[in-house]
């Protein structure tokens, strides 16, 4: 009788893990709300500061270098800040753009920058351009999102 007892609690087990799994597995990643999105550039001043750009040099374990661009994002609205988009120029000797991205330095899915407070980004660069100039590209906030 024992046994019997056993297979069940184990076969309902069984049973609540695969549904939790399940559920998991088909929730909608758009459950949250929907972003209001900012690009003019004067209104995203006014809401966030780049602040302390910097780049660090770093390798691969197949030794492949990579660029990385850190800084800092400061909510200076009164809203909480869900997304930022930056983008990063990097130029020639000569000044010259050479490549020009757009990245996503903060998710909608962490939790949001809240007014006044700031979170630190870090961006991964590979296999840049042979005649960048190893200078801290031009780096701007492109979009905000509430």
């Amino acid at each position: 009788m024992g046994d019997k007892r056993t297979v069940f609690i184990i076969g309902g087990l069984i049973v609540v893990a695969l549904a939790l799994i399940l559920g998991w597995a088909y929730t909608s990643p758009d459950a949250a709300p929907s972003l209001t999105e900012i690009t003019d550039p004067s209104a995203i001043q006014s809401a966030i500061q780049l602040t302390d750009t910097g780049i660090l040099t770093s390798e691969t374990y197949f030794g492949h270098r990579i660029r990385v661009i850190r800084g800092w994002l400061k909510n200076v609205s009164d809203k909480p800040i869900r997304m930022v988009d930056v983008k990063f120029t990097f130029t020639d000797y000569d000044g010259k753009p050479i490549q020009e991205s757009v990245h996503r330095a903060f998710e909608p899915i962490q939790k949001p920058i809240g007014p006044g407070t700031s979170y630190r980004f870090e961006i991964n660069f590979e296999n840049l351009p042979r005649t960048w100039n190893y200078r801290i590209p031009i780096t701007e906030v492109v979009k905000v999102g509430y």
